[in-house]
């Protein structure tokens, strides 16, 4: 049975795999940087009103580091 399992994942990985693949190559301007909003978008818990509430979130490695008030 543990055979089966790993074999449906593996078959899953590789479609996600090839999705993203796909993805990314349709992404022609700016591709690294909306292909991190695209990530950070689908893993973000909650409603996303603004690009600007994605950049706290760990996918989006371009994120902003927020001011100290002084």
């Amino acid at each position: 049975m543990e055979r089966v399992e790993h074999g449906v994942q593996r078959d899953a990985f590789a479609a996600v795999k090839a999705f993203r693949t796909e993805l990314y190559s349709c992404l022609l301007s700016r591709g690294d940087a909306l292909f991190e909003l695209c990530d950070a978008l689908l893993c973000t818990d909650g409603l996303v009103r603004t690009l600007g509430d994605l950049a706290p979130a760990p996918e989006h490695h371009r994120g902003h580091v927020p001011s100290t008030p002084g």
